[in-house]
């Protein structure tokens, strides 16, 4: 089940007759309202998302917008420290 106003509302849901009931992947936008982040030692997507949104829960936002990561722990690897993150808009503008 996928809730009105998740960011999974509108992916679609493999075929129930294949055998397995997930969805598909999301389409992801290109994030606007950038700001780049430089990693520090010890940083966190939660704590990270905390401080640019107010709310830790909202980390997804950040792992979309480095979309070349496939596991959040990746960006704030002690091997990142001093590279660079995207951190968009809390919320893609409609135009």
């Amino acid at each position: 089940m996928r809730r009105k106003g998740s960011r999974y509302e509108n992916s679609k849901a493999f075929s129930q007759d294949k055998g397995f009931a997930g969805f598909r992947a999301r389409q992801l936008s290109t994030a606007t309202g950038i700001v780049e982040y430089t990693v520090l030692q010890n940083d966190r997507l939660d704590t990270l998302a905390n401080n640019y949104y107010q709310n830790d829960q909202r980390w997804w936002r950040i792992m979309d917008a480095n979309n070349s990561f496939l596991y959040g722990f990746e960006l704030t690897n002690d091997d990142m420290q001093g590279d660079v993150l995207i951190i968009p808009a809390s919320k893609e503008s409609i135009k």
